[in-house]
């Protein structure tokens, strides 16, 4: 039975199923990631901006699909930030992209913005494509990593079929992160700074990494283009080791350091990777601080 209802699910009526089932059932959280089916469907921002994402059977399109944009805690907070920091862009990098929620709402945000996903995993990149296509958007999709050196790498992933059919967004150029039931794929790597001038971007304004522990290695490959751009970033920091050297890398930059707190805000912070189950982190250069001004909490 459960087979069979997995079949239909991820048919081509399966989208048809679950809208029907929807005006009559809303899951809780927890059981919301359960229900999965392929297909596009419809979300509207709390302005009321609409754009369509594309299911691939996958967990947190899933849970945006039963819940909202609005009612899914996953990264509330750092998603509200995210979408106030992008009308003020006009450069944005999702770096780590995955299927391509921050970078569908940079577009969402800010029509204008020139907008750049980096995704290497290919089953994950086309979900990425399909939610740039759906919505006529141009966001510039491509599917290389980066890091602190150029050529090709083995990225690495863990679980049965993650590189076909499995989204478990935890894909790492980092061979020690979650070693448990892991394999690899080679994939294309570039620095960001190569990046940069062969694209000939001459600044970027708003950055988003989520590379799972790679964080310091891709700033590393940005060189001195960080130092010139001077970049918003919102990443991902698991631990204190990171941490420290990305704030060395950091150091006579006048950079400040957030804490993203999902449910209470952000908080200024001087030391990154310590604050348990809560690991983004908003880094900003002391001359757009202003831009944060509608966050009351980084004064506390």
């Amino acid at each position: 039975m459960k087979e069979l209802a997995r079949t239909l699910l991820f048919s081509p009526v399966g989208i048809y199923i679950v809208k029907a089932l929807r005006l009559v059932y809303r899951p809780v959280e927890r059981h919301a990631g359960k229900l999965k089916f392929k297909g596009a469907f419809e979300l509207k921002t709390t302005e009321g901006a609409r754009f369509r994402l594309y299911n691939n059977a996958f967990v947190f399109e899933t849970h945006l699909f039963w819940l909202g944009l609005q009612h899914y805690s996953w990264e509330r907070e750092t998603r509200r930030i995210w979408n106030h920091l992008c009308p003020q862009s006009d450069v944005i990098l999702d770096i780590g992209a995955n299927s391509g929620i921050f970078a569908v709402l940079a577009k969402v945000y800010n029509p204008q913005a020139t907008v750049v996903a980096f995704e290497p995993q290919p089953n994950i990149f086309y979900a990425l494509t399909k939610n740039n296509s759906i919505n006529d958007f141009d966001i510039r999709c491509e599917n290389i990593a980066l890091s602190d050196r150029s050529g090709r790498m083995p990225f690495y992933n863990y679980g049965p079929n993650t590189f076909t059919d499995v989204n478990t967004t935890a894909g790492s150029l980092n061979k020690n992160w979650r070693e448990d039931r892991q394999s690899s794929i080679e994939v294309e790597v570039a620095t960001l700074k190569n990046y940069c001038e062969t694209h000939q971007i001459q600044n970027i304004d708003l950055i988003k990494m989520d590379v799972e522990t790679h964080e310091f290695e891709v700033l590393l490959g940005y060189k001195d283009l960080l130092y010139r751009h001077r970049p918003l970033i919102i990443l991902e920091v698991q631990n204190e080791v990171i941490g420290n050297r990305i704030q060395t890398l950091l150091e006579g930059t006048d950079y400040q350091f957030f804490n993203i707190h999902e449910q209470t805000g952000i908080r200024q912070v001087m030391k990154m990777g310590n604050d348990s189950g809560n690991h983004n982190y908003l880094l900003c250069p002391a001359e757009k601080i202003h831009q944060l001004s509608a966050f009351t909490s980084i004064a506390e």
